[in-house]
């Protein structure tokens, strides 16, 4: 999709745009400017909610859990040179994948970078396993960590995220989870590579471009990640930075997320200045 990803339908809107917090009187009815957007979304600019439609509505959260994975990941004991054995299980993962095979071997490092960039279930998978001896276990520490970021209406089956029963979170949990993977470096670089690529101990070489069809399309979009299955449908967590000011946008079963959340960052941001002149 080679476009630069500014909204038709959203730019036709109004363009004010609230970067302080809103009286107190009002703090409780946070405007939907956007009511046929998505399922459920959110738009916080600087930390401060902005917009927001059914903000805490279950949905399933698709790969946006990648982000908990992530963090779960590194919160204790990570080593990033650790060799990982990928399993027969993660190598036979449905979904987006980067290609590992039973019995490969690979730098933890060289994983997460499968996992945050081409949003690799296989990857993703063997990290879990490795990290914690099963899906069940892991999924017990990322529901910690959840719940230590204040995810209070969220809970965690499937650390990749497939669609799963008793699996959910909200759009505004996903701000707060948001919030705290800009915040780690290790997940924030690789959430703004357009591509990348990683090698098996054995040479095999797995070259991959993100998923995430905003990073190098949408103007100053740097993140974060995207997610689709049939139980969540289109999702997306973008991250927009201009001249000191950042914006977060959660859109959950989104109509046109590309279109959509590249939008929302140029709203939220608001116009981009006229070059200075002599």
């Amino acid at each position: 999709m080679a476009c630069t990803l500014h909204v038709v339908r959203i730019l036709a809107l109004p363009l004010a745009v609230v970067f302080m917090a809103a009286p107190a009187a009002a703090q409780s009815a946070v405007t939907d400017r956007y009511p046929d957007i998505a399922a459920a979304y959110a738009v916080a600019v600087d930390g401060k909610l902005q917009w927001a439609g059914k903000p805490d509505e279950r949905r399933q959260p698709a790969s946006l859990s990648k982000l908990l994975a992530a963090l779960a990941l590194l919160e204790s004991g990570w080593n990033p040179e650790a060799i990982v054995t990928v399993s027969a299980a993660a190598a036979g993962v449905e979904g987006s994948r980067i290609g590992l095979r039973r019995g490969e071997q690979l730098r933890a490092a060289d994983l997460l970078t499968g996992m945050l960039v081409r949003s690799g279930n296989d990857a993703c998978l063997a990290l879990a396993e490795h990290a914690a001896g099963s899906v069940a276990a892991f999924a017990k520490h990322m529901n910690q960590h959840a719940a230590r970021i204040g995810m209070k209406n969220s809970n965690f089956v499937h650390p990749c995220g497939l669609d799963a029963s008793g699996q959910h979170t909200t759009a505004r949990d996903l701000l707060l989870l948001a919030e705290a993977a800009r915040a780690v470096p290790e997940i924030r670089n690789r959430a703004a590579m357009a591509s990348a690529a990683v090698s098996t101990t054995a040479g095999r070489e797995l070259r991959f471009n993100n998923t995430n069809a905003l990073i190098g399309r949408a103007p100053d979009v740097v993140g974060l990640k995207s997610g689709f299955t049939s139980g969540a449908g289109n999702c997306v967590i973008a991250l927009g930075e201009r001249a000191g000011h950042y914006a977060l946008v959660v859109l959950l079963g989104g109509a046109d997320r590309w279109w959509d959340a590249s939008g929302l960052i140029a709203q939220a941001l608001g116009p981009v200045a006229p070059p200075s002149g002599r």
